[in-house]
């Protein structure tokens, strides 16, 4: 009974928080309060990640002035002004998840061990990648995991991981805000995994079977920095400098190479002297060295492109990487899309099952520096295409969620669209990491953004 109770109360601080300043402190948790004979407690489940994509928008709601009210204090030591400005930006904005998390370091400082769950837990449960490492290992908060809450409170978060790893393993990552996030279709709940403040311009995805993502930031000085995100394990590294501003006149250039393995970082695309980016987000020196082969990014001061040329397929590509029509070679199917289209090979993406490829086409003459482009699947068994939504100039990007789900990015942002006609899902101001085509005679656009003008430093762990 003693530990239904204690449950009970568990339950009761995860609903509510720990009050306003003037509600008297909760009885401290201490391994005392429970019997010695009692069963350990057991937290109840709670879903990880975020409902939507815009709940990560925290950064420019309304808790924002207190919460830097909540930072000045702590830059004092006043744990007790942390606690009251994160009070203050909880009730502007419940969803702040930066001022759940140092509310709940606050009040482990005043020794408010009983108030310390609920915070924490909103915390580490919105992003588990960040909050939930960061709290178990942070000396504030080893008093309140040494309780019987936080012991059942660490336990809940070891099992979580499995869930947490799983889900990165099948979900649409795209970019948004600056900063990339994962989209779980079997949850349908969204996880962070860059906190750079908004300052990602452009990621590359190793090849099938290494589960890594290089992403690139830019700062407000046009310096160009690197780091890692491991989905194997959801692990991400701190962008290092590169050495690479975004005005310089030769592009970043990121590939990824075996001998060694990881992803190469280097300032073009011919043979040069390179650099690996370790598991740590180190980067090591190597001698001068052609490129590895297979898809490369290149990123230029606003723009990137991607460099690849899907397998089992062949064309006569050229320097453009466009091609009338495309042989595929399983079958040896030619396909080719009306209007003397022109496809553009570094779009081409195959479905899992290899039975469907999907790619952007564009016309093959350019009129006033435009030219309508337009998305296309083949049947990879008979060549058949058909035409997906209608034609634009303002370009995209296809990725494959599962067989017969497709994700596209056009200027609004992400659907995905089932390919028996529905269109599921929409993300409003999301990009796929892949930067969408636009055709060959038209001028780049300054697509990606500047870093916020005054942006919030991510708490350390």
């Amino acid at each position: 009974m003693a530990a239904a109770r204690h449950i009970a109360g568990i339950a009761l601080l995860l609903a509510c928080g720990h009050g306003g300043s003037s509600a008297p402190p909760a009885p401290r948790d201490a391994p005392a309060t429970v019997p010695q004979d009692a069963a350990p407690l057991e937290l109840p489940a709670r879903p990880i990640g975020l409902a939507s994509l815009a709940d990560y928008g925290w950064r420019k709601r309304a808790g924002r002035r207190p919460y830097r009210e909540a930072r000045a204090a702590e830059d004092r030591g006043d744990w007790a002004a942390v606690a009251a400005a994160c009070e203050r930006a909880l009730a502007a904005d419940p969803g702040h998840l930066d001022a759940r998390w140092l509310d709940a370091i606050a009040l482990a400082h005043l020794g408010r061990l009983g108030d310390v769950l609920a915070p924490l837990d909103a915390a580490a449960a919105g992003d588990y990648g960040k909050w939930t490492p960061a709290a178990l290992e942070h000396p504030a908060l080893r008093a309140f995991l040494a309780t019987p809450t936080g012991d059942a409170w660490r336990r809940r978060a070891e099992r979580d991981r499995a869930d947490y790893v799983a889900a990165l393993a099948r979900s649409l990552v795209v970019a948004s805000m600056g900063d990339l996030y994962a989209y779980d279709p079997q949850t349908t709940r969204w996880h962070r995994l860059t906190r750079t403040a908004g300052a990602v311009v452009a990621a590359f995805v190793a090849p099938p079977g290494a589960h890594r993502i290089a992403y690139v930031t830019r700062d407000r000085a046009g310096k160009l920095a690197v780091g890692l995100v491991e989905l194997d394990t959801g692990h991400t590294t701190h962008a290092v400098d590169v050495g690479i501003t975004a005005t310089a006149t030769a592009p970043l250039a990121i590939a990824y190479g075996n001998k060694p393995t990881g992803f190469w970082i280097g300032s073009g695309g011919g043979a040069q002297a390179w650099r690996v980016l370790d598991d740590t987000g180190a980067l090591h020196a190597l001698p001068k060295l052609p490129r590895p082969s297979g898809a490369w990014l290149e990123v230029h001061a606003h723009t990137a492109r991607l460099h690849r040329l899907a397998a089992n397929v062949a064309a006569d590509w050229d320097d453009q990487e466009l091609a009338s029509a495309l042989r595929v070679g399983a079958s040896n199917r030619v396909v080719s899309v009306p209007n003397a289209g022109m496809i553009d090979g570094s779009t081409i993406v195959w479905s899992p099952d290899r039975g469907h490829l999907a790619f952007v086409a564009q016309d093959e003459q350019c009129a006033a520096g435009k030219a309508a482009t337009a998305l296309f699947v083949a049947d990879a068994a008979t060549g058949t295409t058909r035409e997906l939504g209608q034609r634009g100039d303002g370009g995209y990007a296809l990725e494959w969620l599962a067989d017969g789900r497709l994700a596209i990015a056009a200027d609004r942002g992400v659907s995905i669209v089932d390919l028996s006609g529905s269109r599921s899902l929409a993300f409003d101001g999301a990009a796929l990491l892949a930067p969408r085509h636009r055709p060959r005679c038209a001028p780049e656009p300054a697509e990606n953004p500047e870093p916020e003008a005054e942006p919030e430093p991510e708490p350390e762990n």
